[in-house]
């Protein structure tokens, strides 16, 4: 071979060499090119595949909880928004929103207002956790109770503007925020201006109140009929020269409810606030509706001397059979406005004593009876209430748990603080509806000085400055209590256990569907100790165990409760809900509540 063809043989073995290298390159990238790929296409598999696992589950638990709500729904049908819980307020005492005054205050400076509960809604909403509020009287009236009616569709001036008050009603519905408000039926003030008409005998307002011929010289009345407030239950009027009749005080003259022209302007009492869309209604001294048309005499009781209230069985005067027909034709009329569900009306009234007659009012329509569960008769608080839901447990779904109001003392002075925990406890976790009044929340008690009423009706307790209810000077003194107790404090105190976040809790549990829907067995009493089970079909079932005595109290003699349950709620302790608890065998502590979930 030349040295020519020896150079070309080398220079074409080295061409080939360098096309077999490029070759073989080329393949081996393409290998790791597809294996890169490979992998990055699993990862991105996998990454796509947990996507639509995330998916997936959150479908299938929007089906499982929209399936609950469902049931939740179909479980109580047309009631759904009334099972919440209800925040009780009277406007004056509130929030009051006029601006600081230097000089001589003016009308509504130092008053809650409407404008003030507007500012307060969201502590309403978010921190007490209702979405049900109750607003007592406000208004136009002659009487500092808000009672002696001068016009039922005005607002006092006080309280603010109709104007205000539709804001409210945008801003709640807005909110999902319901609202009930008074409906007084039984009587006016003197300053109605049906009551100035009828006194003169003019037109159709003659007949508007009960008049009767009396003689004072003579010391004859029409009848021996008792004020509920003391004294006789008639007034002697002037100008008319007769006298009226009035169950309450002489401010407050009945209204006579046997007159058609005056059960018409009480329905459009409620169609003008139902136009303004109200919710519900609480229908003040239901029991005093009717009175006997004949004006007969009550049956006395023997052995009384016949010069008090309480020495008459009132039978002519006191939860007449007529009060359940008319409840029946205002039912007609607020079901006039619930064209669709969840836009249902309410009628709510404050029991009396007479549980024959509240089963009455109920058959006639009446959705929530307001009971105190402390009422019943027993020698113990435990007792008291055990007689109390015993009474009450054919219709306990119905009724509205309330422990105190404008007219009573409020919870933490009637049983004393060291009972607030377990008895909001017991107010939450009942079957029915909880009705807190404003305050009770943090712990107010009745003001210790101020007399009569007004104790129970003192400014909320924002902050320990107490400038949080007005920049003014309040309506009536606040409770001196307010440095320590007031609802800034309580938000910002480090005890998980607080008051306020206590009922936090409490609202959230009652969230629960065995809470909401559950039956209730019925209570077991070991002297202080009270416990009862809620469960819902379906869902987990609860215990609940209250003591309200001094001493630790054992579980292990309560019967049909399970070996073992997982604690989700203590009043006065830190919970681990990792840790199954024997039931048996568990001590519960003085005035201390606890909940169990079954296991």
């Amino acid at each position: 071979m030349t040295e020519k063809q020896e150079n070309n043989s080398l220079v074409g073995n080295e061409e080939r060499t360098s096309e077999s290298d490029v070759f073989s390159c080329g393949i081996g990238r393409l290998f790791e090119t597809t294996r890169r790929l490979r992998v990055r296409d699993i990862v991105l598999l996998v990454f796509i595949g947990g996507l639509c696992a995330i998916l997936l589950g959150l479908i299938l638990f929007s089906l499982i909880r929209n399936s609950n709500f469902d049931r939740l729904n179909r479980a109580i049908p047309n009631q759904i928004w009334y099972i919440e819980t209800v925040y009780e307020i009277i406007t004056e005492s509130i929030k009051d929103t006029s601006p600081k005054e230097d000089g001589l205050m003016k009308e509504g400076q130092g008053v809650g207002d409407i404008k003030g509960i507007i500012d307060v809604l969201n502590y309403i909403k978010d921190v007490v956790g209702s979405r049900v509020i109750f607003i007592n009287s406000f208004f136009d009236s002659n009487d500092d109770d808000h009672m002696a009616i001068a016009d039922h569709m005005r607002i006092k001036n006080v309280f603010g503007t109709m104007d205000d008050f539709d804001l409210l009603r945008n801003i709640t519905k807005k909110e999902k925020v319901r609202l009930i408000m008074d409906f007084i039926p039984n009587h006016t003030g003197r300053g109605s201006a049906w009551f100035q008409k009828s006194r003169k005998k003019e037109g159709k307002y003659k007949d508007y109140y009960i008049w009767a011929p009396c003689d004072l010289k003579k010391n004859t009345y029409p009848n021996d009929w008792m004020s509920v407030k003391g004294g006789r239950a008639w007034t002697y009027d002037e100008t008319r020269k007769e006298c009226f009749f009035h169950q309450l005080e002489d401010d407050k003259p009945d209204l006579n409810l046997w007159n058609p022209d005056v059960q018409k302007e009480l329905e459009n009492i409620l169609r003008f606030w139902l136009d303004k869309g109200v919710d519900g209604f609480h229908i003040r001294n239901v029991q005093y509706l009717y009175e006997d048309h004949k004006l007969g005499d009550e049956s006395p009781i023997p052995g009384r001397t016949g010069q008090a209230y309480g020495d008459f069985e009132h039978n002519q005067t006191r939860n007449h059979p007529e009060n359940a027909k008319i409840l029946q034709a205002w039912k007609a009329v607020v079901d006039s406005y619930s064209t669709k569900a969840g836009e249902e009306k309410a009628l709510i009234i404050t029991a009396d004593d007479d549980l024959n007659a509240t089963l009455r009012y109920m058959k006639a329509g009446v959705a929530l009876v307001r009971v105190n569960p402390l009422s019943g008769n027993g020698a113990s608080l435990a007792e008291r209430i055990e007689m109390t839901l015993k009474d009450v447990h054919s219709v306990i779904k119905r009724i509205g748990w309330m422990f105190s109001d404008k007219y009573s003392s409020r919870l933490a002075s009637r049983e004393g603080s060291q009972q607030t925990k377990a008895l909001l406890t017991l107010q939450a976790t009942l079957p029915g509806v909880p009705f807190i009044y404003y305050g009770n929340e943090i712990g107010m008690t009745d003001h210790p000085e101020v007399p009569g009423l007004l104790k129970y009706r003192t400014p909320m307790q924002w902050n320990s400055n107490g400038t949080g209810f007005s920049m003014n000077r309040p309506w009536i003194d606040r409770n001196p209590n307010y440095k320590t107790i007031n609802v800034e404090r309580e938000r910002a105190s480090d005890n998980v256990n607080s008051l306020l976040k206590l009922n936090q809790k409490l609202q959230k549990l009652r969230e629960l569907e065995s809470f909401q829907l559950g039956v209730m067995s019925v209570p077991f009493r070991d002297g202080d100790l009270l416990v009862y089970t809620r469960e819902a079909k379906g869902f987990p079932g609860y215990l609940v165990a209250i003591n309200f005595g001094g001493t630790f109290k054992s579980l292990s003699n309560a019967p049909g409760i399970p070996q073992k349950g997982k604690m989700v709620l203590h009043t006065h302790k830190e919970i681990n809900t990792t840790i199954n608890v024997a039931l048996n065998s568990y001590k519960l502590g003085p005035h201390h509540a606890v909940v169990f979930e079954f296991i």
